[in-house]
Order: C-alpha cells, then structure tokens, then sequence
C-alpha cells in the first residue's frame, strides 16, 4: 500500500468509528504499539548499558524477525527522534511464509488476551492449584533452599515465555498466587505488560490512552536523582548512561515498554522505596502521571495520607520528569501537553488497604487494572485480594501453556506490526 493511500484509509477509519485509534507512527520509522521481548538489565549501582547500546545498533530486528524494516534513529544520538524530517514510512511485514491476517488470525495461530481464560474455565484455578501440588521436592529441606520444586519439573525442562521472560520455576507462579510470598520485580513487569496489551486489545474499555514503565526505569531513577538538580541542563541528560535509558522510554524506543509518551494521556509506573535497614523486603506503591492535568496521583495500599518516606520519592518523579520531558521535546509532539515544563504536583489518593504484610504488589497491579479502565479502586474490597492473585497467576499459566503448545510468539513491542489496524487488534470477547 502506497502512503497516499495508507494516510486515506487512516481518515476514513476515523470518520467511521469514534473509538478508532490512529495508527500514528513515531520518528524511528514503526507502527505502534506492540510487545517486548528483551532480557532485562538488572540494575545495580555500577550499572553499564554498553550491553544495550550494542543491542540497539547491531543488526536489524526486524528482518530477522520476517517483518517490516524500520529507518533505524539510535536512541543515544542528541537529535530528537520526533522530527519528522527524513522519516521513512514503514510498511506491513512483507514475509511471503506468513498468512495474511484476518480478524484475530496471524499466521495460524490466533491471538490470545490473558483475562478470559478463568472467565471461560470456571475450573481453572482448581486445575491451576493442583498443577503447583504436583513435583515438589521430597524430604527435609536444606539450609537456604528457596524453590520448593524438584529440579527436574516439566517447566524447566520447558520453559514458558510470558512477556521478554523465560519462565523457568513453578516458583514464579506460586508466589505470585500466595499471599505468604511478596511479589518481585518479574511478577510487577509481566503484570503490568499484560495489563498494556489489555488496552491494546480492549481500547473501547479504556476511557484514555495510558502506557506504563516498569521496575527497572523505577531503579534508574533513584540511581541517577542524586546527581540531579533543579538546573540540570541538557549535558545531565547526555551524560553517561542518562540519555540511552530514561530518554527511550519517552521516545517509546524502549525494548521494554515501546508505547511513546506522546501518544498517551497517562502513564502508571511502579515505585519500589528504598528499604531503611537494606532488608529484601520493601513497600511497592503505584504513580499515575496525569500528562494533561499535569499531576502524579499516589495510590498506596498503606497510607491514604502523604508520610515522609514515600512523599519524598515521589517528590523524585515530580522533579525529574519535567525535566526529562523538556530534553525530549515533549511539547513539540504531544497534542495537549503546552510548553510549560514546571514541577507536577502530588496527590495522595484514598485506596483500600491490604490487611497483610505481603501483597502491597499484588495491590499495586490490581490499582493499576481498576484505573485504566476508568473505575473507583475504593470498590475494591481488601479481602478479594488473595482470590485477585490466585486468577492471575492461572491466567498467566493458562497463557503460557497456549503459547508452549502454539508456538505463538508476541513480536517486540515497539515493532507494532502484529496490530497493523484495529480490526485485527480487538478482541472479540468482553471484559
């Protein structure tokens, strides 16, 4: 298909459905938005991103992936990624061995959105708590031994694969379904990955555009803050590593989360605050940046009141992400945001609150699931919350079953070619 002619059915879409999205491109040259499929970087104090750089400038994804080419614009390059000058028009996957697309086929596998399946299996979650009884290891346990089951369970000797993760111990799912385990960073960045693809999936549910980050862009931003200023100039987000990790992400060139800010009215991003006694064990709480009303709302599963601890990390969002925005020409590309980059404000919000010590995570995704389809997260009643995680971990062990079984795998989320309209995009069973 010509531009000319992609532009047109782009308008004629618009005119037709109110709830259609347009397929906006951004500067990089790709459809958006699509899923991930990259290793994280665990973040650490000497954290290096030279692993990223090379994986960003080596050899093209795409066609090794069958799909679309894409006019390559390198993250770390100062030069904006939102000038439109010298942008090529990308193009659906042109791989003669893929079928066309047809409804919600591609190739012959068809798409699955992972919130149905304990809706359509009333069983499900029975069948999903036998799974985890089964192959855990015999005898006494040792001295510091954490995963319960034998070392050679079918799930390691075949992996799932659930967003850019390989999931290779029943462990995940048995922690992320007990309220006796505290969720890590794995469980909140497939969880808020599914809950991306939920809008993508079910965009007429879904009273804005919203986007999310992820517990590694959370880590970046306490690490970098202390060397912030308010005068920080355009040399702070060059230096170093700043420009090749935080800037994607606004950019929407991020192999984690590759949704661009510009194309959203909110972002939710998961805070974890730092411990005081350096214990594993640390308080998960969510922030909704409101890019119109320019604000960040605080959902806290333990304070509906700002106390000093978690008001003086999110005063670390408010001051930093004005900033970041401004370096990245935000205000060029976003169609409400104006020119004004001054700090945003903070509201503490009223939320229920998690009767124990451990689900302040599971809290957080189920605060971020209510919010983005527009509903009140005070009709959430505190004690639904184990029934809340035992359904999640069984949709998300429905799924990867699917996926194992089908061989269907979700392209990078900032390729964008498995949802080229929404036609194809749409899930057909409700909410």
């Amino acid at each position: 298909m010509s531009p000319p002619e992609e532009n047109k059915e782009d308008t004629n879409d618009d005119n037709i459905n109110q709830y259609r999205r347009k397929r906006k491109k951004d500067s990089i040259g790709y459809d958006g938005p699509s899923f991930s499929l990259l290793t994280p970087t665990p973040p650490s104090k000497l954290m290096d991103i030279d692993a990223t750089l090379t994986m960003e400038g080596e050899g093209n994804v795409e066609e090794e992936l069958g799909r679309g080419k894409r006019n390559k614009k390198l993250s770390w390059q100062l030069k904006s990624p939102f000038d439109k000058e010298g942008k090529a028009v990308s193009s659906k996957a042109d791989n003669q061995n893929t079928l066309k697309s047809s409804g919600w086929i591609k190739s012959t596998y068809t798409r699955r959105c992972i919130f149905h399946y304990a809706k359509e299996d009333e069983k499900l979650v029975k069948k999903f708590i036998v799974w985890l009884g089964k192959e855990k290891r015999r005898g006494r346990k040792k001295e510091g031994q954490i995963d319960l089951y034998a070392d050679d369970n079918s799930l390691r000797k075949k992996p799932y694969k659930l967003y850019h993760q390989k999931i290779s111990s029943k462990m995940f799912f048995l922690e992320l379904s007990d309220s006796k385990f505290v969720l890590d960073d794995k469980h909140i960045d497939i969880a808020l990955y599914y809950l991306r693809k939920k809008e993508c999936y079910h965009p007429r549910d879904h009273p804005f555009r919203c986007t999310t980050t992820d517990v590694l862009f959370d880590n970046y931003m306490a690490l970098v803050y202390k060397d912030f200023s308010e005068d920080a100039s355009d040399e702070f987000w060059c230096a170093g590593d700043n420009q090749l990790f935080l800037t994607p992400y606004v950019w929407g060139d991020s192999r984690r989360c590759g949704i661009a800010w510009t194309e959203v009215d909110k972002i939710f991003f998961p805070c974890r605050l730092p411990s005081e006694d350096d214990e594993v064990v640390t308080h998960f709480l969510l922030g909704v940046l409101d890019l119109n009303q320019k604000k960040i709302d605080v959902y806290d599963s333990i304070y509906s009141e700002p106390y000093e601890a978690g008001m003086n990390y999110m005063q670390m969002y408010a001051r930093m992400i004005p900033h970041l925005l401004k370096f990245s020409q935000f205000d060029k590309n976003h169609k409400s945001f104006g020119n004004v980059f001054n700090k945003f404000d903070i509201q503490w919000q009223r939320s229920p609150h998690q009767t124990g010590s451990t689900d302040c995570g599971a809290f957080l995704i189920k605060f971020a699931e209510l919010l983005m389809i527009g509903k009140d997260v005070q009709q959430f009643q505190p004690e639904d919350i184990k029934d809340f995680r035992k359904e999640l971990a069984a949709n998300l062990w429905a799924h990867g079953e699917w996926k194992r079984n089908s061989g269907y795998d979700t392209p990078p989320e900032n390729i964008g070619d498995d949802y080229e309209s929404e036609n194809e995009t749409l899930c057909p069973k409700e909410l």
